[in-house]
């Protein structure tokens, strides 16, 4: 079989690598590497709530895990270029449909027993089998095939994302732990936490908020300095800001957010504290439309919305001065394929002119637009009530939406009920965020939430048109990485001209960190500051304190 798209790591970088990281160990100020020294442990807090250490049944302790204790066959870096982990080197077939990896040796579980192949194969069988949100693979996977430390999977069809939609979500179950168990969501006295990463799991204490993990030392990659992991979860922000300032927690984390923008201030005038910027790959804020029913249904009225919005009071309300006015092209400028549109303009009477068209007025002069019924247009706003800056959102719309003569009902809701609403239609206008994963799941470009054959919590699956499956598909299916920058700049275009929901503002994400710590760096991928890479790098000084 012919092959291309080759991508390798040669032992020779790999060494380097290893002699690199064990030489950061142990130079200059920042001591030696030893297991006792406390302060070398990572102090991590979150407002995440961590229920239960099983990452197949806790959403957010499936994201410790990756971060942590689990591998799968290959990751992203900062940039978005997929590099080895399980996988030493990888290629793909002329037609998409065969993708072949070849896994590193050495790799262990944290019992000490080799990671396989049939490792590999073991754990997408068993998700497809017992695991309801990975049912896709069944779908997509037609055969799996072992061959010493390389495994082929055989696909039902052209598949170009393979590597971000399979490669890098699937986290590699141990088989002789997981065999065992017949209902991940009940898995007994299985020791499911285990993995082969570079941390391994220590202990959940539900009640004192706490997850623990120590260092691996038989890691087959690079040793970090960090000796442990201490995951402080559960916290709010006020709680978060003066642990940060009394020094009581290193590092800020929470998957795919920064810090929110109203405690910057107050956490700058602390000497201890240290900010570290990343443009923002998701949408903090997004405006949803229904387009199966009623008024947003109509591309027109959509196009009259998209002018009433006050994006740049919205952008400064929610993120102050990092946050952006956003393009009608959904996609934010921190991706490679982003398409540079005209930005969203704010125009109350562009607006009005534009309902006005419609033939929609205001007959009964109470100042607000009527429908042939003589009723006022009236439309359902839902809106979470979990997410972040729903409160000064909320009233910005509303008054935007009042200047040109609609009125807003709205209902927030908790996440499962805004879920089950969703699926069921019952709304005219959604909020919503997306995340970086978000971003680049399913063909890209934010797609994921909106393509209708593709189902699921929290996405609106509002898009039937066969033009946008078609150009889903294209992506899906490409494997040539010069048609792929044209392929997401069409998607773009379809966004401005079909306006399926509205961005409405983009950000810089802050993270504040201790000033202690040097080499931390954003993976957007991974969620911010903790991530593999600021593992690897991250360097501590003397006990004492001292700087370097």
């Amino acid at each position: 079989m012919r092959i291309t798209r080759r991508f390798e790591i040669k032992t020779a970088l790999l060494t380097a690598l290893c002699v690199y990281f064990s030489m950061c160990i142990g130079c200059g100020s920042y001591g030696d590497n030893s297991p006792a020294d406390n302060s070398r442990k990572l102090r991590i807090g979150t407002p995440m709530q961590i229920r239960q250490a099983n990452l197949l049944a806790d959403y957010n302790y499936n994201i410790l895990a990756m971060l942590a204790t689990h591998e799968t066959l290959i990751r992203f870096d900062s940039a978005m270029r997929p590099v080895p982990q399980l996988a030493k080197s990888w290629e793909v077939s002329p037609n998409g449909r065969q993708w072949r990896f070849h896994l590193v040796s050495g790799a262990l579980w944290h019992d000490g027993r080799p990671v396989t192949a049939d490792d590999v194969k073991f754990t997408f069988e068993y998700l497809a089998a017992h695991h309801s949100a990975s049912a896709w693979i069944r779908d997509l996977v037609s055969d799996i095939r072992t061959d010493g430390n390389t495994i082929t999977f055989l696909l039902a069809k052209p598949y170009g994302r393979f590597l971000i939609n399979v490669g890098f979500i699937v986290r590699i179950l141990p088989r002789h732990i997981w065999q065992t168990v017949d209902d991940p969501l009940k898995p007994g006295k299985a020791d499911i936490t285990m993995g082969c990463g570079p941390f391994v799991f220590e202990n959940l204490d539900s009640r004192g908020n706490k997850v623990t993990f120590r260092k691996n030392p038989s890691y087959y990659g690079p040793l970090s300095m960090i000796e442990g992991l201490e995951f402080f979860t559960n916290l709010t922000f006020d709680a978060l800001a003066l642990s940060m300032g009394r020094g009581d927690i290193d590092v800020f984390y929470k998957y795919a957010s920064g810090f929110p923008p109203p405690y910057l201030p107050k956490l700058a005038k602390m000497e201890k504290i240290r900010f570290i910027t990343a443009e923002f790959m998701g949408v903090p804020a997004v405006l949803g439309f229904n387009l199966k029913q009623g008024p947003a249904s109509l591309s027109a009225f959509r196009k009259a919305i998209a002018t009433a919005v006050d994006y740049e009071k919205i952008a400064y309300s929610l993120l102050g001065s990092s946050g952006k006015i956003p393009s009608a092209g959904f996609v934010p400028p921190a991706f490679d394929c982003y398409l540079q549109l005209p930005a969203l303009v704010f125009s109350p009477e562009q607006s009005r002119r534009q309902l006005a068209g419609m033939g929609l007025s205001d007959t009964d002069n109470d100042g607000y637009l009527n429908l042939s019924s003589g009723k006022n247009l009236l439309l359902t706003v839902l809106a979470r009530s979990d997410m972040e800056g729903t409160d000064a959102l909320l009233p910005i719309l509303s008054h935007n939406f009042k200047q040109v003569g609609i009125e807003l009902k709205i209902e927030r809701v908790d996440l499962s009920t805004w879920i089950a609403r969703v699926q069921e239609g019952r709304f005219d206008l959604i909020l919503f965020r997306t995340t970086p994963w978000g971003m680049v799941m399913d063909a890209g470009c934010g797609s994921g939430y909106f393509d209708s054959r593709r189902k699921g919590g929290g996405t609106l699956a509002n898009i039937e048109d066969p033009a946008f499956h078609s150009l889903c598909d294209r992506i899906l299916n490409n494997t040539n990485p010069l048609a792929e920058q044209q392929l997401y700049h069409d998607m773009q275009r379809y966004y401005a001209g079909h306006i399926p929901a509205l961005a409405l503002c983009w950000a810089v994400n802050t993270y504040p960190a201790s000033g202690r710590l040097r080499g931390l760096s954003v993976n957007p991928i991974e969620g911010g500051l903790i991530n593999r890479q600021s593992f690897a790098e991250v360097r501590f000084p003397k006990a004492s304190g001292s700087e370097p």
